[in-house]
């Protein structure tokens, strides 16, 4: 009588280190989606203040950039999170137990620092113009505000955190996934999310990119130099984009057609930026490497921080035509980045302790990473 084997793993742990290329080309990434995330939030104050004054040429580029490759952020952050945190992790209930328990230091706990922060800014300074005020915080529901349940929070990029802690609650589905049927789960996840989902945004979206990255590490799959795959997948991205962009005067009128066509052009700039992050420049950038240390701290304070920079530069500048509205949004935007992250490098130094707990650094001060997702492993 032959015994019955036990069923393998058919997409195991993958334990062995990363490869240099692929790390570097992460940490620069880091910085670099935190950029566009920035400049994206920031485009309010050509789309909303200025609204009806917006210059044809900022329109188009608007269109382009937080219409289309902006986009783009989130889901790669929840890839590589997925990429960092799956590719080893096992399911037994003691490390499910260690991983939430590290998740809350590194997740939740700047998640709750920097929402109840902008709660006492609204409480004792006052409120801050197209992010809320006090009275709005108590007419949403202060605990609702807060944790953002069911709404997005107070600071509202922060709900990347939110949904990223809720990723990791349901994380044992994936890694069941992984072993029992790998490729039946990414298509699951994928239609789960083009398919039931109205925005790009939302927790079936989240998934997918999160398994996502968990299966292209898990199944190995070639991510250092240039492949055809990454040059196909940028001018297919780059190709889409222009026809995303220009839907209306091509005869795209059918939303459910143009909304799966934008989710699927989003996995083609997955492939697209992480092409981009090949570049020389942009690899080796010992700039952009250092950045990155803190890129995590630029994302946390980068809303109230954008928004009241711009109400002061609106108040003595009101940018009319291209030019102005172009140097508007990538001016506030770039000095928001660099203000920032010179602000986290003096902290880090003078109150390294303060600092490290704020970033959710389990470590040393100063390793705390872009969107603490990305250094998702155990």
């Amino acid at each position: 009588m032959t015994e019955t084997a036990k069923p393998a793993w058919k997409l195991g742990p993958a334990r062995e280190p990363l490869d240099r290329d692929v790390s570097k080309r992460i940490d620069v990434l880091r910085i670099v989606l935190i950029g566009l995330i920035v400049l994206a939030h920031g485009a309010r104050g050509i789309t909303v203040r200025i609204a009806g004054e917006t210059a044809p040429g900022a329109a188009l580029m608007l269109d382009i950039l937080n219409g289309h490759v902006d986009f783009v952020a989130v889901p790669l952050f929840f890839t590589i999170s997925g990429f960092l945190f799956l590719r080893k992790f096992e399911l037994s209930l003691t490390a499910y137990g260690e991983m939430l328990r590290k998740k809350f230091v590194s997740v939740l706990v700047p998640y709750l620092l920097f929402n109840i922060g902008l709660v006492a800014w609204f409480y004792f300074v006052g409120s801050i113009e197209m992010l809320g005020s006090w009275n709005f915080v108590l007419a949403e529901g202060l605990v609702t505000k807060t944790l953002g349940l069911g709404t997005t929070p107070i600071n509202y990029p922060l709900w990347f955190l939110r949904d990223l802690l809720v990723v990791f609650l349901v994380s044992p589905i994936f890694l069941v996934f992984f072993k029992e049927a790998p490729g039946v789960g990414l298509v699951t996840f994928f239609c789960l999310w083009a398919g039931l989902s109205e925005g790009p945004y939302s927790y079936g979206g989240d998934m997918f990119a999160f398994y996502l990255g968990g299966y292209l590490a898990r199944c190995r799959l070639p991510l250092a130099g240039v492949s055809w795959w990454q040059r196909a997948g940028t001018w297919i991205f780059c190709l889409l984009t222009a026809v995303l962009v220009c839907s209306k005067s091509l005869g795209l009128t059918d939303e459910a057609v143009r909304q799966f066509l934008f989710k699927a052009n989003l996995v083609f700039g997955l492939i697209a930026f992480w092409r981009f992050s090949a570049i020389p420049w942009v690899r080796d950038s010992t700039v952009l490497q250092r950045m990155g240390r803190h890129s995590f701290f630029v994302y946390l304070a980068h809303e109230p921080t954008i928004s009241v920079l711009q109400t002061r530069l609106l108040s003595v500048w009101w940018p009319v035509g291209n030019a102005q509205q172009i140097a508007f949004y990538f001016g506030s935007g770039l000095s928001t980045i660099i203000g920032l992250w010179l602000v986290a490098e003096l902290l880090s130094k003078l109150v390294p302790a303060a600092y490290g707990f704020a970033t959710g650094a389990r470590t040393a001060p100063g390793r705390a990473v872009a969107v603490r997702a990305t250094a998702g492993g155990n």
